[in-house]
């Protein structure tokens, strides 16, 4: 093959091979057996090829359709497609799937679509969504885009309707996920009859999706993302017992998964179905007890993975429960405070990373409950006034943000009542314990000041004049002996620049 003609075909892949499947295919192109290989010859070295040569069987195809100019006809396009949807996206076992093969094999399938316009087959098309997601280790990023655009080229509106109701949702899933959670039932609703702490089944139970259908979490993911409210608001039995399998999983990785995924669900279902149809209260049942996913029973680091997005679930099905006013809805909060948040740092207050991910999830929930936050008002203030008068806590500046951030929300949502004297003085003592700690990290630190420290020090200057602006509505707010502290504490003047104007 002459340079020119290598170079065309390289130029046609653009975005759809990365580096390693890019030198193989070039290695391939230069192999006259290869240029010139019949279409018959490739579906068969495609069929016969063993693991180690059938990615380069694979690249061989995208080399033979870019650089012939003969027309396939539609048995050799259908059994070429074929060949490559059932050898090289098999998706049989994650850990022995290559992502090179993926990428090459996603590839080889846009060329043949580009090409000759072919129409690809339900079975083709869900195999595609399993590999939508760079972060999965059977995909990559370049095979991740190329399976997006493919399937939006091949599934128009009403044939992706179709293809995520009756192909995704009824002919693959759910026949993998019939006995998923005893919360609902066969057909998929609420069960008035649920286990009261699934945890308590057996850890060893039949999941035929780990082990059939590795890809499952991938694919209701992307029919979560390509749903609209409108096709959940008619569907969503169908995908409740994906979706509770995903949260209940014992893994780490698919709790969280499913979590978020859950969360994207809870985004697009209308308000009205989560209250009406009872599975608002299914997955708060499955999601509560999450919070309490804590060091030192859960590691650190799997803890945080679980907690965000377990809290995210939460904090918006609240957000779909009612008006600001609505007494369920301020319900559900009071519960995610008192049962997660203060429960949370009850236990786990000597991990810097779970209380950052506490406080940043109490912000949401104050912001959220207004000035019926009021009600959490002593308790917030002495979870946040441990955390940020910790000289120690500098050490780990993320944690202090998070802090002073909700710090912030507390006085803009619960003025009424920080106005009061005991309370103002409380807050002006936080912030001004904190800001001499970081004043002494900053003047200590040798090497240049860290960028979170920088932020933490506007954090606490921002939450200061907020403060501020209480007194500027009325000056008898201000504590009355903040002037004589600043006189004996110049650094906090920089804090409190107006109370000595």
């Amino acid at each position: 093959m002459s340079v020119a003609d290598s170079d065309t075909i390289l130029c046609a892949l653009k975005g759809l091979l990365g580096p390693s499947n890019t030198a193989l295919l070039h290695e391939v192109s230069g192999k006259p057996e290869h240029f010139r290989a019949e279409t018959e010859g490739l579906i068969s070295s495609l069929v016969e090829s063993n693991d180690a040569d059938l990615r380069q069987s694979v690249l061989s195809v995208i080399n033979h359709a870019l650089s012939s100019e003969d027309n396939l006809d539609q048995s050799q396009l259908s059994r070429l497609t074929a060949a490559v949807s059932e050898k090289a996206l098999a998706l049989r076992s994650v850990e022995e799937h290559s992502e090179l093969l993926t990428e090459a094999a996603v590839a080889s399938l846009n060329v043949l679509c580009s090409k000759y316009h072919i129409v690809l087959d339900q079975t083709t098309l869900v195999k595609l969504t399993a590999v939508t997601d760079p972060q999965d280790p059977w995909t990559t990023a370049q095979a991740a885009a190329a399976a997006s655009k493919l399937l939006a080229e091949q599934l128009e509106c009403e044939s992706l309707t179709e293809f995520i109701t009756n192909t995704v949702l009824q002919k693959y899933l759910k026949p993998l996920f019939m006995k998923s959670s005893s919360r609902i039932t066969a057909s998929g609703r609420p069960s008035q009859y649920a286990m009261i702490d699934d945890r308590s089944r057996p850890v060893i139970e039949v999941q035929p999706w780990r082990t059939q259908a590795p890809w499952a979490e991938a694919t209701i993911q992307w029919t979560v993302n390509m749903s609209t409210a409108s096709l959940i608001q008619q569907h969503w039995p169908l995908f409740l017992p994906v979706l509770l399998a995903l949260v209940e999983n014992e893994s780490t990785k698919t709790k969280a998964r499913g979590l978020r995924t859950t969360r994207e669900f809870m985004g697009k279902c209308p308000a009205q179905v989560l209250q009406n149809t009872g599975i608002g209260h299914v997955f708060a049942g499955v999601t509560f007890p999450l919070l309490l996913y804590l060091p030192s029973v859960t590691p650190e680091d799997e803890s945080t993975t679980i907690l965000i997005p377990a809290y995210d679930v939460l904090i918006k099905l609240a957000q779909s429960t009612g008006d600001t006013n609505s007494i369920e809805r301020r319900r559900l909060f009071d519960k995610i405070l008192r049962d997660g948040v203060f429960a949370g740092y009850f236990h786990a207050s000597q991990h810097t990373r779970i209380v950052q991910v506490l406080l940043q999830k109490a912000t949401a929930v104050i912001n959220s409950l207004g000035i019926y936050t009021i009600k959490h008002l002593t308790p917030l203030l002495s979870m946040v006034s441990l955390v940020m008068t910790d000289p120690f806590a500098v050490s780990y500046p993320p944690t202090l943000i998070a802090a002073t951030q909700t710090l912030s929300a507390i006085i803009t949502n619960t003025w009424p009542r920080i106005g009061e004297l005991e309370h103002m003085e409380n807050v002006t003592r936080i912030l001004s314990l904190c800001w001499l700690n970081v004043s002494e990290e900053i003047e200590h630190e040798v090497s240049q000041t860290s960028a979170d420290i920088n932020t933490l020090s506007r954090e606490l200057a921002h939450t200061a004049r907020i403060l501020q602006a209480l007194w500027d509505h009325d000056a008898s707010k201000c504590p009355a002996k903040l002037s004589e502290v600043l006189k004996q504490e110049p650094r906090l003047s920089d804090l409190f620049p107006k109370t000595l104007a």
